[in-house]
């Protein structure tokens, strides 16, 4: 028990140092596989000589579109390509994601968000131009983006295969069940390391297989007014929607000053009035005041 889990200590380490190595000797291998010629039929064809491996190139693509359509063919356009993918079934296309905002009645905006195999993004592609004019619009723009994952499919792969070989060495030890339950309890631990750092890999594997098996598929719907070219008339329509924009933004304002300015008058105004009656009041008091000494001053001139 004792020397395998020496062994098995001395497969990990050495698997911990050799991922390096394997990993750039696999690179370097990729490399001279892409880099070198095809050898010729005779040389391949010849008795005791091995053939030259070749690595199928793994490529991961994503493509966008941007159309620009009248503000009431975005619903409709955009509902049709999500049920036709829905419609083609998970293993061909796939409805990540979708969203949707309107502001006032002609500026809309839209996304689509699929996953589909290559097939069905060139049926997609062929048919996208005569769909949006058909709608009345355009696609404005077009991209494809390419992602090589060939080295890293190549690596993931191999280290796989490495931590499967450390995991049956370890699955054979735990299997004799002889030895010190702390060694027992050691090689249990190690083995469920391993095991999950293998089906993190597993994980990484498939996702970046259904990368390159699927193809990213990014739409986007705009529409902003009626899609229309300019005429003669366009800097007048100009300068009349500025102008009631300029109107309404001021008398905006003017509303806000007078919504801002009402609490204050509804406090101030009643306090204003009631001190103008007050020294109303008091000025009529003083005036009869005098007019009453003066009357008493003629009636009495030896006062």
């Amino acid at each position: 028990m004792r020397k395998g889990l020496v062994l098995a200590a001395a497969a990990s380490a050495l698997l911990a140092g050799c991922q390096d190595a394997s990993r750039q000797h696999l690179e370097e291998s990729v490399d001279m596989v892409l880099m070198e010629p095809a050898p010729p039929a005779e040389a391949a064809s010849a008795p005791g000589r091995a053939a030259t491996p070749v690595v199928a190139p793994s490529i991961a693509y994503a493509y966008g579109f941007g159309l620009e359509l009248p503000a009431d063919a975005v619903p409709a356009v955009m509902g049709r390509h999500e049920q036709a993918c829905i419609a083609a079934g998970p293993s061909v296309c796939q409805v990540i994601g979708a969203n949707s905002s309107r502001v006032g009645r002609d500026a809309v905006e839209a996304s689509l968000e699929m996953r589909a195999t290559p097939a069905y993004v060139a049926r997609f592609r062929a048919a996208l131009d005569g769909e949006a004019k058909g709608a009345g619009g355009r696609v404005a723009q077009q991209s494809v983006e390419s992602e090589d994952l060939t080295r890293q499919l190549v690596d993931t792969e191999a280290r796989m295969r490495a931590m499967e070989t450390l995991r049956d060495r370890l699955q054979q030890l735990l299997a004799t069940r002889s030895g010190p339950l702390e060694q027992l309890l050691q090689v249990e631990r190690e083995l469920a390391r391993v095991q999950g750092e293998l089906d993190a890999t597993r994980s990484a594997l498939a996702l970046m297989r259904t990368r390159v098996q699927t193809s990213r598929l990014d739409v986007t719907y705009s529409a902003a007014g009626q899609l229309a070219p300019d005429s003669a008339l366009r800097p007048v329509t100009d300068a009349l929607s500025q102008a009631a924009y300029l109107f309404m933004s001021t008398l905006g304002a003017l509303i806000m000053l007078l919504a801002g300015a009402l609490p204050l008058l509804l406090v101030v105004a009643p306090l204003a009035w009631l001190g103008w009656r007050w020294r109303q009041k008091r000025t009529a008091q003083r005036r009869a005041a005098e007019a009453a000494r003066k009357k008493k001053a003629e009636g009495d001139p030896s006062a």
